[in-house]
Formats: C-alpha cells, structure tokens, sequence
C-alpha cells in the first residue's frame, strides 16, 4: 500500500511540475507579447491558483491511473490521456464558483484547462515511457 500512495504522489508531482511549467510559459508569453495586460501581483495570483489546481489534478490523474496493476508506462496512450482528462476535469469543479463572470464563463474556461490537462498528459505520458525501461517482448518464464 505505501508503494501504491508513493507512486500516487509521485506521478501526481511529476503531473503538476508539467502543469505548472506549461502555465509558466503561457504566463510568459503573455508578459512578451502584450505586457501592460499584466498587472501587479499576477504571478502571485497565477501560483495561487494554478498551483494547487495542478497539484490537485495530478494527484487525481496518478489515483485514477494507479486503478489497474500494470505499470503506468505500459498503459496505453487512450488510457492514459483519458485518465488526465477526467482528473483535470474533476480538478477544476472547486474552481466553477470563483469570480464574477458566472458560471457559463467557468464552464468554459474548466473545458480549457480540461483540454490542456490532456496535453500536460501526453508530456507526462512521453517522460514516463522514456524513464522507465522498455517492457520485455519475451513471455514470463513459467515456473514449471
């Protein structure tokens, strides 16, 4: 069991370092193309909320995917990205009462942050495969 939560937090980690670093280049983007649409204490705001956003998201796409007993790299691709879908999904539920813009608005930017959470899992899904080792083509020897 504390191998299984190990690889939870530790996926989930790895989910939200990618996530944060994806918001981190869109953040910086915006401050190079178009500076004076960042006021003071943006940043702050942007790890405020996207931090523990992804945080959350990570550890529910790691829960998610940690259900069945093959390793996460073995996993196929549909699976895996479908697993980051639906966490990021369920991530951004505590998210759909904030702000003033009303709920139509935090719908619409929850299916954003949605979608670039299926892109976060294709990174995450490329590191995973290229840290772990290839699986073995060769059947387990039996124990006869």
């Amino acid at each position: 069991m504390r191998v299984r939560i190990r690889r939870i937090v530790r996926a989930g980690l790895m989910w939200a370092a990618l996530w944060f670093a994806f918001w981190l280049v869109v953040f910086a983007g915006i401050g190079v193309a178009d500076p004076d649409s960042i006021d003071p204490g943006d940043g702050v705001g942007m790890v405020l909320i996207f931090g523990p956003m992804g945080l959350l998201a990570g550890v529910i796409f790691a829960a998610l995917l940690s259900a069945g007993r093959q390793p996460e790299a073995a996993r196929s691709l549909v699976h895996v990205v479908a697993c980051g879908l639906l966490g990021s999904a369920l991530a951004q539920v505590p998210y759909l009462g904030h702000g003033d813009q009303g709920l139509a608005a935090n719908l619409g930017m929850a299916l954003i942050a949605t979608g670039i959470g299926g892109i976060v899992t294709l990174a995450w899904f490329g590191m995973a495969r290229w840290r772990s080792p290839a699986p073995s083509l060769q059947p387990p020897a039996s124990s006869l």
